[in-house]
């Protein structure tokens, strides 16, 4: 029986509104949710048990085993994943969405987020590879593979990706930070203090790139150098531990014990967990200690 034309107007607005809503659900969003700078780890090897701090808050991801995705899905469900820290289930959603759309850059971009989220460098890497296979000059692509490849301290590589993201975008403070990074993992110091000093030239909050050229300053035993840095760091992140830490240690090694327990008991307020923080605590109050009765004992002569 053939329906009669009010209800098959029904019908075919019904059939648009579900087309509509399909497509409203794969388009991916221009501005993906991407992490200030996250290396997993900062190649920065501290002097004096300094604690390396990440460029991001710690994060950890949930769904030890990777979720079986069978029917269609959106970007929006990948990003959703994604700001929900399930990195493993983001990562399986968007290998499905690049399955479907295989020729969206931003797919196999959010891909590679996820994938390096949880801590899957291989995936990572080709995911960021095939998006610049589409778009050689998507930036953020460039600049999180330079971070991937850095991880893996393949410097040479991380340069070359960075070197064509400072092509497309001049002044990324982020560009310059991973430059520094870059080249302090060549053994390059004059060159990452540089370009440490341009990312905080472009971005005075830029926090990381202050915290990483201070550490780089307490390796090179300028800690005076280091100490106006993290105190500007710890101005504007309070809540970050390790900020607090690396500004105990310059304290130590200026030799202002008393200052250098407070910034670590900061740390440990901002992160009770901190183990590192825990031990140069009770390393510094020792020498305090020990301090206080050598001036005891000197006083009484």
């Amino acid at each position: 029986m053939r329906p009669n034309g009010k209800a098959a107007a029904v019908l075919l607005l019904a059939a648009l509104v579900a087309v509509g809503c399909s497509k409203r659900g794969d388009k991916p969003q221009a501005k993906a949710a991407v992490p200030q700078d996250s290396a997993q780890s900062n190649p920065i090897a501290a002097a004096g048990g300094s604690q390396v701090s990440k460029e991001t808050d710690e994060e950890g991801f949930t769904a030890d085993a990777k979720p079986s995705i069978t029917g269609p899905v959106s970007f929006a469900d990948g990003e959703a994943a994604y700001k929900a820290k399930q990195y493993t289930d983001a990562t399986a959603i968007f290998e499905r969405y690049t399955e479907q759309k295989p020729d969206n850059a931003w797919g196999h971009f959010m891909l590679g987020l996820s994938a390096w989220k949880g801590s899957d460098l291989p995936k990572a890497e080709k995911a960021f590879e095939a998006a610049l296979a589409i778009d050689p000059d998507h930036l953020k692509s460039l600049v999180n593979l330079s971070r991937v490849l850095i991880e893996q301290k393949r410097y040479d590589d991380a340069l070359n990706k960075l070197m064509l993201a400072g092509d497309i975008e001049p002044n990324s403070n982020e560009v310059q930070r991973l430059l520094g990074r870059a080249y302090y993992g060549q053994g390059k110091t004059v060159d990452a203090v540089d370009a440490y000093r341009r990312a905080i030239e472009l971005d005075e909050k830029d926090v990381w790139s202050m915290n990483n050229l201070a550490l780089l300053f307490l390796e090179e035993k300028r800690a005076e150098e280091a100490m106006p840095l993290l105190l500007k760091a710890v101005d504007l992140r309070k809540d970050v531990a390790a900020f607090h830490n690396n500004l105990g240690m310059a304290l130590e090694h200026t030799r202002r014990f008393k200052d250098a327990a407070a910034s670590y008991n900061d740390a440990l307020s901002a992160d009770p967990d901190y183990e590192k923080a825990k031990q140069n605590l009770a390393r510094v109050e020792a020498v305090k200690v020990n301090k206080d009765e050598s001036d005891d004992q000197a006083g009484s002569k």
